[in-house]
């Protein structure tokens, strides 16, 4: 509109510059510099630049049904998964939801919503970083017992598919719009790199279709035997609980590379799920952490042992999580990751905590420590011992010894990796 509104304003000025024929030179020129005066200033009027306006829903909209999830100020609605409205990587800038993976002395996390959803249309806006790799989760349970979101949530995969290294999409369950790791993005279209995109997931009795920037891109039905058949012959198939509900939260995630939502509204469809909430009293996660810490089942089963031998892979899972040791006795560890080795293979450690270290605060501690292999000298005093970073097909052996009873958690401190890559050490 601006733009014939200069036309017009130019027009009117030609009029009346032909009515002055007879004016003197000045005159002319005085016209002249005021209509290229104008044009510029509407031009350049903020009022006038045609932009949408951002977090807002139309009155039609309002109509529908629609809802806000992020009101472009606040991170009202929103909380860290299993640790509550704390501040963490995660922040409102400029109309903006934005993470920063490499924020310091902040909690790192998923966030997720405060509320469930069951049956719903979902919309959202996204850019991400070059190279970047992050998602969003639906039908997420949370509870203390599961240490992150995408154990339970299918992941709207949201990635830079054009800079990431080809071999990375070979597996088309990886590109952007996919159900990472599970169902295939077999479209052609891909994400406007450095740019923002729109997505779209409708869930509706089970039925999920996914789309990116208006193409379709995936269409699954999560109570049918072909969905349950998918899941067995994926890597997400470790977690027992994964893919099981068609409700919960929805969860953004902090992976290794920024990314920024806006726009992200919600239309519910049928009955509506509730204002049910997670466990976001922090106190009161802490309390029912620190009693399952204190009951370890089946540590009356194991055998002692004075050679711990552990393998792990692109699943994010330890292949044994449960050990029983004798204090005093020298152990030998022994860590093989076993993915292929390659260059989009994850690396893994293992890293042997003293009693009663809260493992989110650690790994928030180390998560900025890559030249130090994400255990920096600044938490050694919390560390029994640790294994170097393994890249795929290597491996790494170390010798111990725990002088103390008690229970000793044991992770992989690679960022993301804590929440699903631990067991327990029982000394007696």
């Amino acid at each position: 509109m601006r733009y014939y509104a200069i036309l017009h304003i130019i027009a009117m000025y030609c009029v009346d510059f032909n009515k002055c024929q007879n004016c003197p030179k000045m005159k002319k020129l005085s016209i002249i510099a005021g209509i290229l005066a104008i044009a510029i200033s509407i031009l350049f009027l903020p009022g006038c630049s045609g932009d949408k306006e951002q977090n807002v829903l139309s009155d039609q909209e309002k109509k529908d049904g629609w809802t806000l999830l992020f009101d472009g100020k606040t991170m009202n609605g929103w909380h860290l998964f299993n640790r509550g409205s704390i501040p963490s990587a995660w922040s409102v800038d400029s109309g903006m939801l934005v993470c920063n993976p490499h924020a310091k002395d902040v909690k790192h996390g998923d966030l997720v919503t405060d509320r469930v959803f069951q049956d719903f249309d979902l919309q959202f806006d996204w850019k991400i970083s070059k190279a970047g790799n992050s998602g969003l989760f639906i039908n997420v349970l949370e509870r203390p017992d599961l240490g992150t979101t995408f154990s339970t949530g299918e992941e709207y995969q949201l990635l830079d598919d054009r800079n990431v290294p080809p071999e990375y999409l070979s597996n088309l369950s990886h590109k952007a719009a996919a159900i990472f790791g599970v169902v295939p993005n077999t479209s052609n279209t891909v994400p406007k790199s450095g740019e923002w995109n729109h997505s779209r997931i409708l869930q509706q009795n089970g039925a999920v279709t996914f789309w990116l920037n208006d193409v379709l891109t995936v269409q699954v039905d999560l109570k049918s035997e072909s969905w349950k058949s998918l899941v067995a012959a994926s890597s997400l198939s470790k977690y027992r609980e994964f893919g099981g509900a068609v409700i919960g939260h929805l969860a953004l995630q902090d992976w290794t590379n920024g990314v920024a939502f806006r726009n992200i509204k919600l239309r519910e469809l049928g009955q509506r799920a509730g204002d049910q909430v997670g466990p976001v009293d922090s106190a009161r996660n802490q309390a029912a952490s620190d009693s399952m810490e204190r009951s370890v089942p089946g540590a009356e089963k194991q055998n002692f042992t004075d050679t711990i031998q552990l393998q792990a892979n692109e699943n994010m899972r330890f292949d044994k999580e449960l050990f029983k040791v004798h204090t005093g006795k020298k152990i030998t560890l022994i860590f093989e990751n076993t993915s292929a080795s390659a260059n989009t293979s994850m690396s893994h450690n293992v890293v042997i905590l003293k009693p009663g270290i809260d493992l989110a605060d650690f790994a928030d501690a180390v998560h900025n420590a890559q030249n130090e292999q994400y255990v920096p000298s600044s938490v050694m005093e919390l560390v029994i011992a640790h294994t170097k970073l393994v890249a795929g097909g290597g491996s790494d052996q170390i010798k111990f010894t725990i002088s103390q009873p008690g229970i000793y958690p044991f992770i992989c401190s690679f960022p993301g990796h804590w929440g699903t890559m631990q067991g327990k050490i029982v000394a007696e």
